[in-house]
């Protein structure tokens, strides 16, 4: 009878450790069920926060980055320095009996074209002089419209914005110039009114197919510009490039910014040829 307390301490003993035991694994359950709940509801804020931050229409990893150039093209850095001015209009300098071309190196390829000196040669000496003067080096196309015409030759490459020319400007070519001659390839002198024409220069690249076809649809200008120049087909594809060049068309209708290139394209450099 002397050894029953001892042996009731140690059932008692027994008892509670195993009620500690019990215990400590609850609270360790209730702790697993907590960090469980905790996790769901991190998700679930997550989840709630992407659908106010745009959910579906979050912008991809491409779209994120900005607009991209098409194939062909190649991003550069804007130049550096200033365009030159000029006091007058150049003496005539073109030679007897020579046919010139140009050979306009852009960040989207290559465009080869003839210069039109008997038509135009008032207007062909200026482009040959600015040429070799590297006047459109480093300029923008700062005009892209799908369709419809490619154009550079702005110094400051904002149109509308002085300057908007060399420092002078060189009177019309206009004989017998009609609606119906400008078509795709064509390059005709820009200009803001008679009389006005300077540096800026565009080229036509509008019904790519119907010229392919042979019967192209002219675009609709009024004759207003001396036609100087006409592309060579070998260079239909830079053209091409060029005018799926992204542009800012969410930008009021009708301003300069609305045809601006979203990413820029520049001329490089333009050689001038003889034959």
């Amino acid at each position: 009878m002397a050894h029953r307390p001892e042996k009731r301490a140690r059932k008692k003993e027994h008892r509670d450790q195993v009620l500690a035991q019990q215990a400590a694994a609850l609270r360790r359950r209730r702790l697993i069920r907590l960090g469980v709940i905790a996790l769901v509801l991190v998700a679930l804020v997550g989840i709630v926060a992407g659908s106010f931050l745009g959910g579906d229409d979050l912008a991809t990893p491409q779209e994120a980055s900005g607009p991209s150039l098409p194939e062909g093209c190649e991003e550069t850095d804007a130049p550096e320095g200033e365009v030159p001015q000029f006091d007058s209009r150049p003496d005539m300098q073109l030679e007897d009996g020579v046919d010139y071309g140009a050979v306009i190196q852009t960040s989207c390829g290559e465009i080869e074209m003839d210069l039109l000196e008997k038509v135009a040669p008032t207007t062909v000496n200026n482009f040959v002089f600015l040429a070799g003067e590297g006047y459109f080096d480093g300029l923008p196309w700062h005009r892209i419209e799908q369709n419809a015409v490619l154009q550079t030759g702005d110094p400051n490459g904002v149109n509308g914005e002085a300057p908007d020319d060399p420092g002078y400007s060189i009177p019309d070519e206009l004989g017998g110039v009609k609606p119906e001659d400008y078509v795709y390839g064509v390059v005709g002198m820009a200009n803001a009114g008679p009389g006005t024409g300077g540096s800026q220069f565009f080229i036509v690249i509008h019904d790519y197919e119907g010229v392919q076809e042979g019967d192209p649809e002219p675009a609709t200008y009024p004759p207003n510009y001396t036609i100087f120049g006409l592309v060579d087909e070998s260079s239909w594809a830079t053209l091409q490039t060029l005018g799926k060049v992204p542009i800012n068309a969410d930008a009021p209708e009708g301003s300069a910014e609305a045809v601006a290139p979203k990413v820029p394209v520049f001329v490089d450099a333009i050689e001038i040829t003889e034959i």
